[in-house]
């Protein structure tokens, strides 16, 4: 039965599925360049169709799909890409580093500086706190005498 099933398909012509979509993968990823700015698998405008029939000239030429793409990019300009490639975002990874270590640096030298609001010892405290009990006594006295 197998045998009968691959003998039908080779006498028939049925061309594989993955044939087919070969192109309709390459055009999914291609906007076409005239006005409309649809996507040229499902454009039918007649710069659409002559896209479509280079990149079938260039695949008969047997051009690998970089190939193919950078050609058509050559041809029509970064636009013709859906999905044109990123610029490297070193940059971005460069500036989000140094920031982390600014803010971390920040974050230590703030931890790290004295608080004001604490008092440091005071040094002869004795004899201040024995001025103020005298100034104290002082001032209870005078109140008192009133």
């Amino acid at each position: 039965m197998f045998k009968i099933i691959i003998l039908f398909i080779l006498i028939s012509g049925i061309v594989p599925v993955n044939a087919l979509t070969a192109e309709g993968d390459m055009t999914s990823h291609l906007i076409c360049p005239c006005e409309c700015a649809m996507i040229i698998s499902t454009c039918d405008c007649s710069t659409a169709i002559q896209v479509k029939k280079e990149i079938n000239s260039m695949k008969e030429v047997s051009f690998s799909e970089k190939q193919i793409f950078s050609a058509l990019q050559a041809e029509y300009g970064k636009e013709i890409l859906a999905h044109p490639e990123k610029a490297s975002s070193m940059s971005l990874w460069m500036g989000g580093i140094s920031l982390a270590f600014v803010f971390v640096l920040l974050g230590y030298i703030i931890t790290k500086r004295p608080n004001l609001r604490i008092r440091p010892d005071i040094p002869d405290k004795q004899k201040y706190e024995q001025l103020f009990e005298e100034e104290y006594q002082k001032f209870v006295s005078e109140v008192e005498e009133k």
